[in-house]
């Protein structure tokens, strides 16, 4: 590997590297890998062409949390009018300089919960991706945050979010995704079975059906890895009783 850059971010050191076998670029964030992408901004990950698949077809997208900047990138290609939300300032720096995120996409600085609470704009898609050392998934999405997401949702929007989950028997994917989803919309969760300390994507839908399967499939079988669909196992109702 080749290093490309270091630098201080606000949840400690950042380091760009440059991949000497595919010419791919990472994302070290405190040694975790955030983003890794081809110069020009192509993801790498599953989950990030699949949350690009889900919200492909949403015309105003929010997307909270930048890293390299993968997703808004591919979102703002194809024409979508993306705003991207991040407390690190050094985030929207590095993915302009080398992961080609485009100079006039909106970027905000800001707490994620901060901003949902306080903008007054409505999307008809909301992709969150964020986390870091020492990022804990169930606080940061307790119920009144969930809540203030799907506030900013415009008729028929959807949620796609991507979380780390330690193992099989975790509850987080399906917990966040009962709070993100209230009483109005249906939940999925797309997963690595037996994998520890892996990505999951939870998807918030109105509809009854997830949809057409046919692209979600090419992207979770274009790979080596064994990702599934299947529903969330929780709903609102559940976690008001356990409250109790």
């Amino acid at each position: 590997m080749k290093l490309l850059g270091r630098y201080q971010g606000m949840n400690g050191q950042i380091e760009i590297v440059e991949c000497s076998w595919d010419g791919t670029r990472v994302y070290f964030e405190e040694g975790i890998r955030q983003s890794q992408a081809t110069p020009n901004g192509e993801s790498v990950f599953t989950y990030v062409k699949l949350m690009d698949e889900l919200l492909s077809r949403s015309e105003r997208i929010l997307v909270l949390g930048c890293g390299g900047g993968n997703l808004a990138t591919r979102l703002w290609r194809l024409g979508n009018k993306v705003t991207v939300v991040d407390i690190n300032p050094i985030s929207f720096v590095l993915a302009q300089r080398y992961f080609d995120l485009p100079n006039e996409l909106p970027c905000i600085v800001s707490d994620f919960r901060q901003f949902v609470f306080d903008d007054g704009g409505y999307y008809d898609g909301i992709a969150i991706d964020v986390g870091g050392p020492g990022f804990r998934f169930t606080e940061e999405f307790d119920a009144e945050t969930c809540d203030a997401i799907r506030a900013r949702l415009a008729p028929g929007g959807r949620i796609v979010m991507n979380v780390t989950v330690a193992n099989d028997i975790d509850p987080t994917p399906d917990r966040i995704a009962a709070r993100l989803a209230g009483r109005e919309l249906r939940t999925w969760i797309v997963d690595e079975q037996c994998m520890e300390d892996r990505n999951a994507v939870i998807i918030c839908v109105p509809e009854k059906q997830l949809g057409p399967r046919a692209a979600l499939d090419r992207v979770l079988h274009h790979s080596h890895e064994r990702w599934a669909i299947r529903r969330g196992r929780m709903r609102s109702r559940d976690l008001a009783c356990g409250q109790r």
